[in-house]
């Protein structure tokens, strides 16, 4: 009804209730006078009548007036409220066709629900889920498109709240989903908007980091970390279930794979690994598992093991698959492990067991090649002297002579005649706690772990400067300084690979004032051979600054002659391997000889090790060995002892020509 009509028809009551009270008002008002005033006269009963209607005349006109204005006042306020109203549907109306239209445009999916069933959705949400229109969505019930019980929305979304489902696309795919919900009014009810986000490209992305954190990157197998873990667990199966079934794990070191790397290269050297490993998966059971630990080191776990000798049965598999060589690069390459086995106990932790199984490896390579060793607790405790030794190493390193290291000195005579021509300096070490240790103790320790650098320097200086000693003793006695004796130094092919080694031994001789015609160098074959190119250029080096260079050991590496004639050393040193059987005239003397030859065409002298017996020196004689050294002519000596023993052999002391 229009405002205006509902004025009128009010104003309309409000005058014939005025009417009809005026009208009860002058009927009583009568009644009242006849009965209060009955003997007044005509005029005077209308005079007072008069007076009275127009009091009450007037009175209901104020009461008219009062109530007519109460009715405008509420009038005007149903308006600005009606008209208030009316503006509010409006900006609503157009609010929801803004949010509408934003929602529309927007690239975020989005949709809005109530009791489950799909409200709205925009475009982008009808893309995601796979859907041509976005109002095929509407009335489908949510649960139709995400993996999840329609109790999951029955929650208040009054703040913020975000899970993650996944999503079945209409073409069968299925994608991981973000969700954003909120309850918000749609339609003049409560309901919620939704925001998805796909985030399966992201899910996928964290699963490949997860994976790789935990694989190795060139093989694809499990890495320390994982195989770790899957042994922790095996350990704790092993004491929850104890039926009788058994855990162990296999350490696997390639043997001799620096040499792959070295002379193929390490695009050849990764071809390998990926070839061993493809070897090891498919020799293992599908619950074993075989990880890569670093380097040419492989690990399998053996579960649910029936008995420890199954540990050794795989063994036996790993070596079988191994034997096949590999090809590389138009190659036949020979593959073999050192193998430690290490049985769970209950008891055992992962690092434990770890461990023992890499304790039992290292065991298995002292061995030699292809060799396996199954961890007992001796082992551990020969590992723990060893890193304890290797300890007091690094600390003897600061000041080798204050740990109780020092030089002895073992002579090198002319077979022909006894002339002595040099003397070898042999490292020995006095230990504060253990005593006297032979050197094959702290030696190979020494070169693994570097410390023989350090080491090596100071026998050089030592050496160095008891040359210089015996030329101030050979002065003082009147001697002829060219029947001074040499002295030989061992050089380790760690040192020799140290870049500042030509010039460390320059500042030794320069220090020591020590003459470099009396020094020689000894290095192994092995070492000298290792990187050929680089060796050839340091000897030269050396050659340079006036020392002689001697190849220990001859005879136990592969040197081929086209090298020999290029290197500039001036001695061989036959190994004591060929000079024990030389007397018996067996294989050994063959080589011996051939060696001497090999010296003999090269200009080189000769120098047997390890002559104990007469029989030995006479033969080398007659094969043309030119020196030697041995229990035979004396045993090492400390330098005051030498020293003596020296002065004692004057007569014996010949000119030293391209001596030792």
């Amino acid at each position: 009804m229009p405002l205006a009509s509902a004025g009128d028809e009010r104003r309309g009551r409000a005058t014939l209730r005025a009417f009809l009270a005026a009208a009860l008002w002058m009927y009583f008002y009568e009644a009242l006078k006849q009965a209060l005033l009955p003997g007044l006269s005509l005029w005077q009963s209308h005079g007072i009548t008069i007076v009275v209607s127009a009091c009450s005349a007037a009175f209901v006109t104020y009461i008219a007036i009062v109530q007519q204005s109460a009715t405008l006042k509420a009038l005007a306020v149903e308006r600005a409220h009606r008209e208030r109203l009316e503006m509010m549907q409006s900006s609503h109306a157009v609010s929801e066709a803004r949010y509408r239209r934003l929602i529309e445009a927007s690239s975020e999916a989005i949709v809005v629900h109530r009791d489950g069933l799909i409200l709205y959705a925009n475009a982008a949400a009808a893309a995601m889920v796979g859907v041509t229109e976005a109002s095929e969505l509407i009335g489908v019930p949510i649960s139709d498109v995400v993996s999840f019980g329609d109790a999951a929305w029955s929650s208040s979304y009054q703040v913020a709240t975000t899970q993650e489902y996944p999503i079945h696309r209409s073409d069968g795919a299925q994608i991981d989903v973000e969700f954003t919900s909120v309850e918000i009014p749609y339609e003049s009810a409560p309901a919620v908007q939704t925001v998805l986000r796909d985030v399966t490209e992201r899910r996928r992305l964290e699963a490949r980091l997860v994976h790789d954190a935990f694989h190795d990157p060139l093989t694809g197998l499990p890495n320390r970390a994982l195989f770790r873990d899957r042994v922790d667990h095996a350990l704790a199966r092993l004491v929850r279930t104890s039926n009788g079934t058994g855990v162990s794990v296999l350490f696997l070191d390639l043997d001799n794979f620096k040499s792959v790397n070295d002379t193929l290269g390490h695009a050849a050297g990764d071809r390998m690994l990926v070839a061993i490993s493809d070897r090891l998966r498919n020799v293992t059971r599908s619950y074993d598992t075989v990880a890569r630990l670093g380097g040419d080191e492989f690990a399998i776990l053996l579960e649910e093991l029936q008995h420890d000798l199954e540990a050794l049965s795989a063994v036996d598999r790993i070596r079988e698959v191994l034997r096949a060589p590999v090809r590389l690069d138009g190659r036949e390459i020979a593959v073999s492990a050192s193998i430690g086995v290490a049985h769970a106990l209950p008891s055992d932790a992962a690092d434990d067991l770890l461990r023992n199984a890499d304790v039992a490896m290292y065991e298995a390579k002292k061995a030699g090649k292809s060799q396996h060793a199954i961890f007992e607790p001796s082992m551990y405790e020969a590992i723990m002297e060893r890193l304890a030794l290797e300890s007091d190493l690094q600390d003897a390193a600061v000041d080798p002579a204050a740990a109780g290291f020092s030089l002895m000195y073992q002579p090198i005579v002319e077979l022909g005649g006894g002339a002595v021509r040099g003397m070898e300096a042999l490292l020995r070490w006095s230990h504060p706690t253990r005593g006297r240790l032979a050197p094959d103790m702290f030696i190979p320790l020494a070169e693994q772990t570097g410390t023989i650098v350090h080491l090596g320097g100071w026998v050089l200086r030592q050496a160095c400067q008891q040359l210089e000693s015996w030329r101030l003793t050979w002065s003082d006695a009147g001697l002829p300084a060219d029947t001074l004796p040499s002295v030989s130094v061992n050089i380790s092919g760690r040192q020799l690979l140290e870049d500042g080694f030509v010039e460390d031994v320059a500042a030794a001789l320069r220090l020591t004032l020590a003459m470099p015609q009396r020094i020689t160098l000894e290095i192994t074959e092995t070492v000298i051979m290792q990187d050929t190119e680089r060796t050839l250029t340091m000897l030269r080096r050396l050659q340079s600054l006036g020392v002689r260079l001697a190849i220990d050991d001859f005879g136990t590496g592969y040197s081929s002659l086209s090298y020999l004639q290029k290197f500039p050393v001036d001695i061989l040193k036959i190994d004591r391997a060929f000079v024990d059987g030389v007397a018996r005239g067996d294989a050994e003397a063959a080589l011996a000889r051939t060696i001497i030859a090999l010296g003999h065409t090269l200009g080189l002298r000769t120098v047997a090790e390890g002559v104990e017996d007469v029989a030995q020196r006479d033969q080398l004689q007659r094969l043309g060995c030119q020196m030697a050294q041995g229990y035979l002519f004396a045993k090492p000596m400390i330098p005051a002892d030498a020293t003596l023993w020296l002065l004692a052999q004057r007569p014996r002391v010949g000119v030293v020509r391209n001596a030792a």
